[in-house]
């Protein structure tokens, strides 16, 4: 009886094991358990920072303006989440049109608080803040040839500064005598245009003659004007051919291949002394384009000019057209000084714009005419599957109700297409503008001009927007614009671009992002 208790020491034993077992495994679950709530408080932490980066986006969409102190200077926070959640912004100036966006982000849980910091570089502003931008070349030639990208409105000198000019491939300036902005640098010159004669430095805003050494490679009227812009697709882009190479635009004179980096450089060492910009910038863009499908929507429900079809011999009330209807409109139009046409028009096939055709019009009696030379469309859009081609004397005018004393309703006009060009079914059909030229060729326009191929200006044609032109190329054998001793007046209105970009008209574009903690 005394040897009883002895096999209770193994049981025991096994108890003793177990138990160490049972508290190792507690102690390892709950440093488990403590390791995850710290994860899950940074990850909370650091996408509580992202909704911060995103909550400054929005801020910026709808003030590109939207400025902070400079980091890391006490702001005040914003709750997020619940349980503690915050996030703090930082958004400062840091180069031409880009921004840093600095975000800390705060998360709590389980008694635990852990921070988190990003920083981005973020492209604020509307989604074109071009006069002129073309995705090909952008060339002038001919010592007569006169560009002028002024401000729509000015409220004095150089207030708002004139307008940009960019390409995503090459700024090409053929000719020393070819003129940008050089307003009457040694005696009055002057323009004429939709609404009245005026001496070219009112266009800036000046109310007399300004006073500068023409000679100067960097006068103080520079400040007036805006900015040669080098883009580059914010998707990337190959390097250019340019001297030396680069994956921005190039910036070149004649036949040269030398990629020029400054105003200083182009005026004076290579005596383009009648080219007046601000600066020369390299900037990366969204590549933008115009989608035709809404329009010819607009269009095929626009019966305005049901009357004026019939008339014409045209067999269907809407604003949808063949070329050789469209043509038929035209002429009915000549021969009917004063007959209106208003409203989207959406015409498939090339066009033509003065110059002589045989078309079937008027229940397709097929007669000679020459057509329209002073084509006006009222408050309306012309878009064309094709090419168009102005001759002779013609004069096209679309004009949008952008003087109306309502600001809402001439906001709304401002914003409007005045022409776009898209890609046709021949073969040839690209989508270009083509002014051949002549002393009384002229295009009016109130509104955004788009090509999907480009805009060719002949000799003596004169060109007057208030608003502004985007010129797409689908290479780089042809140039996105090009004047050849033609009068140019691009009176740039920021509204005229919303079409290509977002509803609000203002972009925001992270260009790099990075975690600071």
């Amino acid at each position: 009886h005394d040897e009883a208790g002895i096999t209770v020491l193994p049981v025991l034993a096994v108890v003793l094991v177990i138990s160490a077992i049972g508290f190792g495994l507690v102690g390892v679950m709950n440093t488990d358990i403590t390791h995850s709530t710290i994860q899950g408080t940074v990850s909370r932490a650091q996408f509580i920072a992202q909704a911060g980066l995103q909550e400054a986006i929005v801020r910026l969409k709808a003030n590109p303006l939207y400025r902070t102190a400079a980091y890391p200077a006490g702001i005040a926070g914003t709750s997020f989440g619940g349980g503690g959640g915050q996030f703090w912004i930082w958004v400062e100036d840091y180069a031409e049109d880009t921004v840093t966006i600095t975000v800390r982000g705060r998360g709590t849980s389980a008694g635990r608080t852990v921070y988190a910091e990003v920083r981005a570089i973020a492209l604020v502003g509307p989604p074109i803040t071009f006069g002129l931008f073309g995705v090909s070349t952008i060339a002038s030639s001919g010592a007569n040839s006169r560009t002028y990208l002024a401000p729509w409105r000015p409220s004095g000198p150089g207030v708002p500064r004139g307008a940009n000019m960019g390409s995503f491939f090459d700024i090409n300036f053929q000719d020393t005598g070819s003129r940008l902005n050089a307003v009457s640098e040694t005696s009055p010159d002057t323009v004429t245009l939709r609404d009245g004669t005026f001496n070219d430095w009112e266009l800036f805003g000046f109310t007399s003659q300004p006073a500068y050494d023409p000679n100067d490679p960097l006068p103080w009227i520079l400040s007036a004007f805006g900015d040669i812009v080098k883009a580059q697709p914010d998707t990337g882009g190959p390097l250019h051919s340019c001297t030396p190479p680069t994956n921005f635009a190039c910036l070149t004179v004649q036949n040269g291949s030398n990629d020029i980096v400054n105003i200083y450089e182009l005026r004076e060492t290579e005596n383009m002394g009648h080219i007046y910009m601000s600066r020369v910038r390299r900037r990366m863009l969204p590549v933008s384009t115009l989608d035709p499908t809404p329009i010819q929507t607009e269009a095929g429900a626009n019966t305005d000019n049901s009357a004026v079809n019939a008339a014409a011999g045209i067999g269907h009330a809407n604003a949808v057209y063949t070329a050789d209807e469209f043509h038929c409109l035209l002429a009915y139009v000549e021969a009917n000084p004063g007959t209106v046409v208003s409203g989207t028009l959406y015409v498939t096939g090339d066009v033509q714009v003065g110059g002589s055709l045989r078309i079937g019009c008027n229940g397709g009696r097929a007669r000679p005419t020459t057509l329209e030379d002073q084509f006006v469309l009222t408050d309306g859009t012309l878009a064309i599957e094709g090419n168009l081609t102005m001759e002779n004397n013609s004069t096209l005018t679309i004009q949008h109700d952008i003087y109306n004393a309502d600001p809402a309703i001439a906001d709304g006009a401002r914003q409007k297409i005045a022409l776009a060009l898209f890609p046709g079914a021949g073969a040839n059909s690209w989508g270009r503008l083509i002014m051949q030229g002549g002393a009384q060729q002229k295009l009016v326009a109130d509104g955004l001009v788009y090509t999907a191929d480009g805009m060719d200006i002949g000799s003596q044609a004169v060109v007057d927007i208030i608003g502004a032109m985007y010129h797409n190329s689908p290479d780089n054998t042809r140039p996105s614009f090009n004047s050849n001793n033609a009068t140019t007046v691009i009176r740039y209105d920021p509204l005229a671009g919303s079409r290509l970009g977002s509803a609000s008209g203002i972009g925001v574009t992270i260009l790099s992002w990075q975690q600071l903690r």
